[in-house]
C-alpha cells in the first residue's frame, strides 16, 4: 500500500472521535468512492433488445411453427 503511513496518521487522528462521527466519515468516503466505481445505468436496453428481436417480417403463425417443429422431429428421429 503506497499511502500506508498517511492512512495510519489519519486513523490516529480520528481514533478519539465519537463512534457516530467515525462512521459518518467512513460513509462519506465510501459514498465519494462509489461515484468513481459505479457504471452508469444502461439506457433503453429493453427497447433496443425488442428492436433487435422484432425482425423485418411478420412473425410466423402457430401452424407454421408446428410444421417446422414436426419437420425437425422427422429429420432428427425419422
Amino acid at each position: 500500500m503506497r499511502h500506508e503511513t498517511e492512512i495510519d496518521t489519519i486513523l490516529k487522528q480520528v481514533d478519539p472521535w465519537p463512534t457516530e462521527e467515525r462512521v459518518a466519515l467512513a460513509y462519506r468516503i465510501l459514498r465519494d468512492m462509489r461515484k468513481n466505481y459505479l457504471q452508469p445505468a444502461p439506457r433503453a436496453t429493453l427497447h433496443e433488445a425488442l428492436g433487435v428481436a422484432a425482425g423485418s417480417t411478420n412473425p410466423p403463425d402457430d401452424d407454421t411453427v408446428r410444421k417446422w417443429t414436426d419437420d425437425h422431429r422427422i429429420e432428427k428421429h425419422g
